[in-house]
């Protein structure tokens, strides 16, 4: 299990970034029938217009599903206020699920938040520190060739006591946060 990090601050561009954490929704949804990822989407509502970084819309058992995506390039700890925003828009447009994705980390705050509304966090990190390395001697860190350049970890509730991470980079993982509408 990876743990995110303070430490980590994913250098990429804030596309690459938006890119990159619908590629992983599109990868998490492959497969199942009537999915719909859409990046960068406007959704009009009665108290006016939404700018989304993402959407995910399916149909399951002839329910129409939607999934609202933000994500945040921050080199800062997102704040339980930016959770409860995503929530209020999710509320307002009528949404069923909520997924925030951070170059950066979460305050505790946020992740309490989140877990008790059923918000999915990502943390985007660099592929290379999924990478150990075991020797007191190591001079320079040969990475494999197939390293990911970039990697996601979900953070969501366990159980009423605890927080857990799951590295995301196999789509099943993810695919429980798209599915989940609690």
């Amino acid at each position: 299990m990876i743990i995110p990090t303070k430490e980590n601050f994913t250098e990429m561009s804030s596309s690459q970034f938006e890119q990159f954490v619908m590629f992983l929704l599109k990868k998490a949804s492959d497969g199942l029938p009537n999915v719909v990822v859409q990046h960068d989407e406007i959704i009009e509502t009665k108290e006016g217009s939404y700018q989304i970084d993402g959407t995910i819309r399916f149909e399951l058992m002839g329910v129409e599903y939607l999934t609202l995506v933000e994500c945040k390039m921050y080199k800062h700890a997102v704040s339980r206020e930016k959770v409860q925003v995503l929530y209020d828009k999710l509320r307002i447009i009528g949404a069923h699920k909520g997924i925030l994705a951070t170059t950066s980390y979460f305050q505790s705050g946020a992740i309490e938040y989140a877990s008790s509304h059923g918000i999915a966090l990502l943390q985007i990190v660099d592929g290379k520190i999924t990478y150990n390395v075991r020797s007191k001697e190591v001079n320079e860190i040969a990475y494999p060739p197939d390293l990911p350049q970039f990697i996601g970890i979900a953070q969501y509730k366990i159980n009423d006591s605890s927080i857990g991470c799951t590295n995301i980079s196999i789509s099943e993982y993810l695919r429980e946060f798209v599915l989940n509408c609690n």
